[in-house]
């Protein structure tokens, strides 16, 4: 019990910080302008057939759009950019706890900001949709003809998923859109943190952002290989719906789970070697 106390005084701490920092308020500022610039398409579409949406639903189609999640990420790594996130009071912290502790603390702080970061970009969406719909759990008329006509003229919004809006209702496409996003976010960012402890800043910001697209060329341009292959992919629930995907949420969960597992271990070998006097000067801090 008293690990654990540690680790979450620990991970609060680190939160405190971070939360100060101006990458961390521009990661955000730049997830939420990107969501809402997709948001507000599909709101232009439904005002212009009269109709009323469901407030769940820009979220929905934003997190199932290439284009967009391919762009939100990059607000998400500029928010954990300062992984390893070692700074003044971490030799402090590590030697009135350990390395393990202080490696699963900040872990736990990847994951916890990642849920905040989600979360605020789907309340975004969600706000601005307030005078424009409803919120019980069922998908509008305007959502339906979209899907069911996705390459109608003079719209900007792409959304070809009638399996999906068939097979979940609104409440539960929502949760596994926000879910795998987030999956697929805590695992940039702990291949951000991994690599910075296994070299620097420089190098895990890299690693990640190069994971990152080399899944959007798997997904948009196949490059020889099965799209189902691409993890970026598979952080749409909505294309996995489709019995020729190749995929299926649970098996993506499954996998994700695996991918967090591998890089939670390594990253704990990389903890117990990590030079923090050395990494906090390589970041611009030390004297």
């Amino acid at each position: 019990m008293n690990n654990i106390k540690s680790i979450i005084k620990i991970c609060a701490y680190e939160f405190r910080i971070q939360m100060t920092s101006k990458r961390v308020w521009l990661g955000y500022l730049i997830g939420i302008a990107i969501i809402l610039h997709r948001s507000l398409d599909y709101f232009m579409y439904a005002d212009s057939l009269g109709e009323t949406i469901n407030v769940l639903e820009a979220f929905i189609i934003a997190g199932n759009d290439a284009s967009t999640i391919m762009f939100i990420v990059l607000g998400w790594l500029l928010t954990i950019s300062e992984a390893p996130f070692v700074n003044s009071n971490a030799q402090f912290l590590i030697c009135r706890t350990n390395r393990r502790k202080w490696n699963i603390a900040m872990l736990l702080y990847i994951a916890l900001q990642g849920a905040v970061y989600y979360g605020v970009l789907a309340i975004s969406t969600i706000i601005f949709g307030l005078g424009r719909g409803f919120g019980k759990n069922a998908w509008s008329s305007v959502l339906i003809k979209l899907a069911e006509d996705p390459y109608q003229n003079n719209v900007l919004v792409f959304f070809p998923y009638t399996s999906f809006i068939n097979k979940l209702s609104v409440y539960e496409a929502f949760g596994c859109t926000w879910a795998l996003s987030l999956l697929y976010g805590v695992i940039l960012g702990m291949i951000l943190y991994t690599f910075s402890q296994a070299a620097n800043r420089v190098v895990g910001a890299a690693a990640a952002f190069c994971f990152h697209f080399w899944g959007y060329e798997i997904m948009e341009e196949g490059l020889g290989v099965v799209v189902k292959y691409s993890l970026l992919a598979r952080s749409m629930p909505a294309p996995q719906m489709n019995e020729y995907s190749g995929a299926s949420i649970g098996q993506t969960i499954l996998i994700y789970s695996l991918f967090m597992g591998i890089l939670v271990s390594v990253s704990s070998i990389f903890s117990r070697n990590i030079d923090f006097k050395e990494t906090y000067e390589e970041s611009g801090h030390g004297g």
